[in-house]
């Protein structure tokens, strides 16, 4: 008991500091951008706060597993290379009380990620994309101002002559900012900036107007006048977010989803957490190393091992969107990881030098326990 709690607390504090780094690093990008809104846009620095802890979790997600491995490889280096693992062996401790620590280590954080991917992360990012139409909202009435050309909106140029308190447009004139063969010019009297959440659009309400029409032959020409208009823009987005708004659709709904974009965020939510186990159990016997031979190959193994798992998980990720292919392939890169672990583990643990050697052990073993059983 001495000993588990020993390498168990050992691991705690390298974790808390590698995640802490790997997530600083992960955030950067878009920490700049919600700085630049700040800046640049004169975003409330409060919102801006807000949009970075809801993204928190979707980070989070990625840098727990990825901070398991540096973590029980630096314990691990440093227990061989201060000769405590010689020690412990001698005191008769086996990798099974050595490893059990780590296991349990692992098991914990991957309930802890469980929790995040299935609960915490679609409820901040649900949180995240109503905070960002609020400011969206904002913003865009604010920036909009009478007589001033504003290029806000993606590829398009707005005029407004006069914009009342409550935030209505009078002369409203929108154009695109290239005008080409096929174009589309509308002016209006009236009009007001609306958002539907639930659609994540951005419209342009227009009142009493005429649409004019070009086509790719310059003699054709069209008019449509209209009494009420919604004119759909893209919305900007504040922070890239590839996956779209399913990232913030809850587990429990997920579930009751049939279509195949729905599964795989389910089993994205599910699989990703099992790589802490499957690291845990796989950098036991990289980080133990020879005092002699240095640190520097453990290193470079561990992040074969890393770059290993993230190629086996793009890959099965990209499958995921083949015909015919089933989600199910996201179980592949945890469960190698996992496997190759229990290799290392036994071949350690029975001193066996190669895949050849640990076969033929295997074999003579259940076949000296079926002659026993006779």
């Amino acid at each position: 008991m001495v000993l588990f709690r020993y390498i168990f607390l050992q691991l705690i504090i390298p974790y808390l500091l590698s995640v802490a780094i790997l997530t600083f690093v992960l955030s950067m990008d878009t920490v700049y951008r919600l700085i630049n809104l700040i800046v640049s846009k004169g975003v409330d620095a409060t919102s801006v706060g807000l949009l970075l802890i809801y993204r928190l979790p979707q980070f989070l997600s990625v840098t727990l597993p990825l901070g398991v491995p540096v973590a029980v490889l630096i314990v691990m280096v440093r227990l061989s290379m201060d000769l405590e693992l010689t020690a412990m062996h001698a005191a008769g401790c086996g990798v099974r009380k050595i490893a059990s620590p780590v296991v349990v280590f692992g098991l914990l954080l991957t309930g802890m990620t469980l929790f995040i991917t299935l609960w915490v992360q679609p409820t901040g990012f649900a949180a995240f994309e109503a905070e960002q139409l609020r400011i969206l909202e904002s913003h865009t009435a604010k920036r909009i101002q009478p007589k001033i050309l504003n290029y806000d909106f993606d590829g398009k140029v707005l005029y407004v002559q006069e914009k009342g308190d409550d935030d209505q447009l009078s002369g409203v004139f929108i154009a695109d900012r290239r005008l080409k063969k096929k174009s589309m010019v509308v002016a209006a009297d009236r009009g007001i900036i609306l958002v539907k959440e639930k659609e994540q659009e951005l419209i342009l309400k227009l009142f009493d107007g005429i649409i004019h029409l070009t086509e790719e032959r310059p003699e054709i020409y069209r008019s449509i006048a209209f009494q009420s208009f919604d004119y759909i823009f893209k919305l900007p987005e504040i922070v890239s977010a590839e996956g779209g708004h399913i990232w913030g659709v809850p587990t429990l709904e997920l579930i009751n989803r049939k279509t195949h974009g729905a599964q795989v965020e389910l089993l994205l939510r599910l699989t990703t957490p099992w790589a802490c186990l499957g690291f845990a159990l796989a950098t036991i016997t990289v980080g133990i190393t020879n005092p002699r031979s240095g640190r520097i190959g453990s290193y470079l193994r561990v992040l074969i091992l890393i770059i290993v798992y993230y190629i086996l998980w793009m890959g099965a990720k990209d499958l995921t969107f083949k015909e015919g292919m089933t989600p199910h392939v996201l179980w592949i890169p945890p469960f190698t990881v996992f496997c190759v672990g229990i290799y290392s583990l036994y071949k350690y643990n029975n001193n066996l030098e190669n895949f050849f050697v640990v076969c033929q052990h295997l074999f003579l073993k259940r076949q000296n326990h079926k002659i026993a059983s006779i």
